[in-house]
């Protein structure tokens, strides 16, 4: 019986590392932390904005060009912030500025976090779906990509 539930945990830890070795070595292009990106002016509230104004449209929705970050939106497991960076209007990156640093939520926001960034990418909004097991991470991650594009309209 406890050679099936080593066998069974080797398993679930394999899915695991392939998962993540996934996002790691095929999806390099997912930032989810802040990468080199020119920041041109800085308001008041601390929120980064370019003086670029340049937009564009998609599904109707229009983004003005520069880095807008998102309020700190606060879930059960901890903080999340991004920013979001707009080129020709388009939603060109995300960056993950805060999240949850314990243990369990670090190894859950791991595979859920790039693939959301992703996602918010191809939808060019923040209507994603949900990662199975990472309610918290997607409340946290959308209400505050939310924010950073009603700043970038």
């Amino acid at each position: 019986m406890s050679k099936i539930k080593k066998t069974a945990l080797i398993g679930v830890v394999g899915a695991s590392a392939l998962t993540a070795g996934y996002y790691t070595f095929l999806k390099p292009s997912i930032q989810t932390t802040p990468s080199n990106q020119k920041i041109q002016n800085t308001n008041q509230e601390g929120n980064k904005e370019s003086k670029n104004t340049t937009s564009s449209t998609k599904e109707g929705v229009a983004y003005k060009d520069g880095a807008y970050t998102g309020a700190v939106t606060k879930t059960t497991k901890g903080d999340f912030q991004v920013s979001v960076v707009i080129q020709g209007g388009k939603i060109a990156n995300v960056n993950v500025l805060l999240q949850p640093n314990e243990e369990f939520s670090r190894s859950i926001n791991k595979t859920a976090l790039p693939k959301y960034v992703e996602e918010a990418i191809e939808a060019q909004s923040s209507d994603i779906a949900l990662v199975s097991g990472a309610s918290e991470t997607f409340k946290g991650f959308k209400g505050s990509l939310q924010d950073a594009l009603n700043k970038a309209k």
